[in-house]
């Protein structure tokens, strides 16, 4: 039986002398074999209408993406010339050929223009080519369907192996391996993942889903289970459905397995530590990643554990096939399968899916990658080529990067380093370039990249703790050293031949290490540790600290020196006769820590803290500027108000014995304790607190109030929160709308003229762009076609066209370009006696005039899209001058000329009347003065908001309008206001004096206090208070004011 499928054949005619020899009749068989390899059978599904190319070459079966399904590439696939081709993911798709069965198959969506049948759909259903005959032939059933035969290029032949990679012919020995498939067919190895739990089954409802999830949720299930993802279950066992958000804003169905994953027995095969793959680095120098392609999916499910992965949905319960995401031993399964998997391969180091395999030589490699991609291919596993990195010499891996000279950490890993803070004073700026000068031998162009920053130290003393003041230059400098430092220190691979070295140090707030080994007749790190001190820590001695740095460090690096030995080195020099005293003298915690330290080595040295520099600053990176009680409670003995809060207040206010054997009040009425602060203090705790992550006004009275009490902490707080500068900046409350302002209706025509800009547009006769002129009163307008837009040419063309023609007008109006701006518009308007106006900046509304004749002017430019638009613009201009305004009842050219243009293709004319001279004169002057513009008229409203602090305020802060970077503040400032008009403000910027619209503004809130500062002046007086207590108030254990009525007075 043969089934036609609407057929569109393509033939070729060619006509040439034949031949007679042998050689040509060879050569013209191998060109028409070639010629015939060019021939394609297209087939069409009769449910979809759906056109598919059938081509057993193509690795794989796709279909083209649409708008709606394309979602984030989880893979690429491959043309001929290599070019690559983005995927959406996998769509099932039921095909009816015309063969009396259907055709259940998951299609890739891909950047294609036409569907394709590709090999692993004709091998599955048995289907066999006939190009010949233009047929499809079914192999089960005998049964054949009618295609059409199209000639296309050999580059259309897509593929899951890019064949320009360095190992391809590799790759091509196990073709299955590259290409993407969910659940293998057949599986490969005994590896099954179980579920041991304790306790009855869990169960729960099924959670109700908006439409637009739920269909997702549907379309996802549909698709699971059509791939034996998922089956359909009546297990006693139930979780709930959860739809995980992607980055790309689509969802993940996936169960909600907590209740399960709290009874399940844990697993406890050991998961590799980031790290680890430093053991298998050494001498290494070629490097390939592997990232498997759905590895969780290769692992099937216990038959008897599968009802446990049951989800409960609206529409079903179903339970899973294979392992999925979400089960709490997954991971574990997971690792021991790839452990099976690589058993014997020391130069492998497998992460979950992620597979690292380092060699020595290119040679080597090679055989290594082939045991390694036939150990996958035989337990049935796929790789994700567009995700792996094969024979390189760099390679990045689990946040590191691997060369064969060491692993450097990548930016976001070094963050003990990268965080260093700018510094403040000229002792911590010593501090910074004494790290840098460390591995000064690893950075390039160190004293040149330095030097600015070394001009700050000349003439300072030792501990010189003046401020910087850094120019932008110097910031600059800093940054770039900073990141130099990061992309130069490499962290060499442990060596167990080679000598051990860990320096340690502690400060106030944390601690610092570095591991060291010596390499090349040279210290070279291994490691960086920091970690900052708890508050119990903080109040340890320096002993005790430096002890705690030793044992933490040695805690930290314990898989590096076990077995080894090597020397502690410490700036502390009591520290190197720990070990040499009795440990019954030493405190319990002590006798723990050095207990712990013996059992790795006893070797304590000291060295100079000068010398131990990079384990001293990394010590001090995480230090913060914290709070000193003992000054509080110095202040707290001399303050006044306190006295009078501990007898007529209902706070309960104690004294608590600080370490130093100082006394500080507090009060213990609510459940935390609340120290006291004295006036001094108040503003300092507030900056520490509010300074973490600028809260709003109600978030850090709340703040403050469980951690701190003194008598009016909110209405403080409230005013300080209010007049931060941060905070101003870098929120946006409600931005500033003022009402649309209207221009002076101009006293005759082409007295008021707007001009502006268009461009660049495509290139007609060598012209890119358009001077736009318009006139205020009457609405003429012109456009001149420009090929460039320098300042001679935009000043030429306006002089030749609309002065030349209708005068010198009044007023020019224009934006604030640099045509516009530059000293030949100026000049001309000088000579010509212009006054030229600009607008503001970022607010083109003050010349919109100019700016609707661009949008009217482009959207009739456009409806001539089959012509060029220099020479459709004059036809353009004809008929928006002739067109008849809705606001007065006439054309523009009737405003200008008194009479109506006659237009191409008009064959009768009105009837003139004729008149004396004088006569005509005196109608004509009538009628040019009756003719002329209406007053303008909004369209719509506009929603008004002006803070009404911008009357009075003394600063302001301007809107950044621009393309700002990630994480700048949408506001600069505060900068002075020199002078206020109703649409725009003059403010002093940088020592400038700039014309900002008000729409850009808001007012900024500064403290009296601050007007020492040269860019800031008060509008918020600080209300001040004598400090005599008034008997008729109380405060509560919130620090809430309490008045009570005038009738207890007595």
């Amino acid at each position: 039986m043969s089934t036609s499928l609407q057929l569109e054949s393509k033939t070729t005619r060619k006509s040439g002398k034949l031949k007679s020899s042998v050689s040509s009749a060879t050569n013209s068989a191998a060109e028409n074999e070639k010629e015939c390899r060019k021939f394609r059978l297209f087939v069409r599904d009769r449910r979809s209408n759906l056109r598919f190319l059938v081509d057993s070459g193509d690795d794989v079966s796709i279909i083209p993406a649409t708008s709606q399904n394309k979602k984030k590439a989880e893979y690429l696939l491959y043309a001929a010339n290599g070019t690559e081709i983005s995927t959406y993911g996998i769509k099932m798709l039921n095909l009816d050929l015309g063969l009396r069965r259907d055709f259940q198959f998951p299609f890739i969506i891909a950047d294609v223009t036409k569907g394709i049948l590709g090999a692993d759909f004709l091998h599955k259903y048995n289907l066999l080519v006939d190009i010949n005959k233009k047929k499809l032939i079914d192999g089960i059933t005998n049964l054949f369907a009618l295609g059409d035969i199209t000639v296309i290029s050999s580059d259309n032949v897509i593929s899951t192996l890019n064949k320009s990679i360095k190992i391809s012919n590799l790759l091509l020995k196990y073709p299955e391996i590259s290409r993407p498939n969910l659940v293998p067919k057949e599986i490969k190895h005994d590896v099954k993942h179980f579920i041991e739990t304790n306790g009855q089954p869990i169960h729960a409802k099924a959670r109700q889903l908006d439409p637009k999830r739920l269909a997702i949720a549907k379309e996802e299930f549909t698709f699971m289970l059509n791939n034996e993802i998922i089956r359909p279950s009546n297990s006693q066992w139930s979780s709930p459905l959860h739809l995980a958000a992607k980055k790309d804003g689509s969802y993940r169905p996936c169960g909600d397995y907590r209740q399960l994953n709290a009874q399940t027995i844990p697993d406890r095969y050991p998961i590799p530590r980031l790290e680890d793959f430093h053991q298998i680095l050494k001498e290494t120098k070629v490097f390939s990643k592997i990232d498997l392609f759905k590895a969780y999916f290769q692992i099937p499910i216990a038959e008897e554990h599968k009802c446990k992965t049951a989800i409960i949905t609206p529409f079903g319960l179903y339970e899973f096939n294979v392992m999925s995401f979400g089960l709490k031993n997954a991971p574990a399964t997971f690792q021991r399968f790839i452990h099976e998997v690589l058993r014997g391969l020391d130069f492998v180091f497998p992460y979950l899916d992620d597979i690292l395999i380092a060699s020595k030589s290119n040679q080597e490699h090679e055989i290594h990658l082939n045991l390694v991609l036939e150990r996958l291919n035989t337990f049935g596993l796929r790789i994700n080529i567009s995700k792996s990195v094969f024979a390189v010499e760099e390679i990045e891996f689990l946040g590191y990067l691997i060369t064969p000279q060491g692993s450097r950490p990548l930016p976001d890993k070094v963050q003990a380093i990268m965080n260093y803070k700018r510094p403040e004073n000229i002792q911590d700026l010593r501090t910074f370039l004494g790290i840098l000068n460390f591995y000064r031998r690893y950075l390039k162009d160190a004293a040149k990249n330095q030097a600015l920053l070394h001009e700050y130290l000349k003439g300072s003393k030792k501990k010189d703790k003046r401020k910087i003041q850094w120019t932008d230059e110097a910031e600059k400098q800093f940054e770039k050293c900073k990141n130099d430092h990061s992309n130069a220190t490499l962290l060499s691979f442990p060596n167990s031949e080679l000598p051990l070295t860990l320096f340690t140090d502690a400060s106030d707030t944390a601690i610092g290490a570095v591991l060291q080994q010596y390499e090349n007749s040279t210290w070279k790190p291994i490691a960086f540790y920091s970690k900052k001190l708890n508050d119990t820590q903080q109040n340890y001695s320096t002993y005790d600290r430096e002890l705690l740095g030793i044992y933490l460090s040695v805690k930290h690096f314990k898989h590096y020196l076990e077995g080894r030995t090597f020397t502690i080195y410490t700036d502390h020099k009591p520290l190197i006769f720990a070990f040499h005293q009795k440990l019954d003298k030493a405190a319990p915690r002590q006798a723990l820590q050095l207990n712990y330290i013996s059992q790795f080595s006893t070797d304590i040295k000291y060295i100079k803290g000068e010398n131990n520099i990079v384990a001293d600053t990394l010590s001090r990176v995480t230090e913060v500027s914290s709070i000193d009680y003992d000054q509080i409670a110095d202040a707290q003995t001399q303050d006044e108000e306190l006295k009078s809060l501990q007898t007529i207040t209902s706070l309960n206010l104690k004294e608590y014995p600080r370490p130093s054997g100082k006394y500080l009040w507090c009060d213990t009425s609510t459940s935390k304790i609340r120290p006291y602060i004295p006036q001094a203090f108040r503003k300092q705790i507030f900056h520490h607190i509010h300074g973490l992550s600028h809260p709003g006004i109600k978030s850090t009275i709340k703040l403050m109030n469980s951690k701190f009490i003194w008598p009016s902490i909110k209405k403080d707080v409230q005013l300080w929160t209010r007049t931060c500068i941060p905070c101003q900046k870098a929120k946006i409350n409600r931005h500033t709308k003022t009402k649309l302002g209207e221009f002076e209706v101009p006293s005759g025509r082409f007295c008021v003229v707007h001009i502006d800009l268009i461009g660049p547009l495509p290139p007609s006769r060598g012209n890119i762009y358009c001077l736009t002129c318009i006139d205020r009163f009457s609405n003429w307008m012109e456009a001149i076609s420009l090929d460039n837009i320098s300042a001679d040419t935009v000043a030429r063309a306006f002089y030749s066209n609309w002065i030349a023609r209708f005068g010198t007008p009044h007023k020019l109006i224009t934006d604030r370009g640099t045509q516009f701006r530059s000293e030949t518009l100026q000049t001309l308007s000088k000579i010509c006696g212009i006054k030229l106006q600009h607008t503001t900046a970022y607010h083109p509304a003050c010349n919109g005039k100019v700016e609707r004749l661009h949008r009217t002017l482009k959207t009739a430019l456009k409806a001539h899209n089959n012509l060029s638009w220099i020479d459709t613009l004059p036809t353009v201009l004809l008929g928006l001058r002739t067109a008849i305004q809705e606001d007065n009842n006439h054309s523009i050219a009737q405003i200008v000329y008194v009479e109506s243009l006659r237009l191409p293709g008009e064959f009768f004319s009105e009837p003139s009347i004729r008149t004396a001279s004088e006569g005509f004169a005196n109608n004509l002057q009538k009628q040019m003065e009756t003719v002329g513009p209406r007053t303008t008229r909004r369209n719509s409203s506009r929603h008004i908001f002006v803070n009404k602090d911008l009357q009075n305020c003394s600063h302001v802060f301007q809107r950044i309008d621009r393309v700002k970077k990630q994480l700048e503040s949408p506001y600069e400032g505060p900068f002075p206001v020199i002078e206020r008009k109703d649409k725009y403000f003059t403010i002093n910027i940088k020592g400038k004096s700039v014309n900002v619209s008000l729409d850009r503004l808001k007012p900024a809130y500064i403290l009296a206090e601050d007007n020492s500062k040269a860019t800031t002046t008060d509008h918020i007086k600080l209300q001040t208070s004598d400090n005599k207590p008034d008997l008729m108030q109380k405060q509560s254990r919130t620090g809430r004011t309490i008045r009570l009525p005038v009738r207890f007075k007595d």
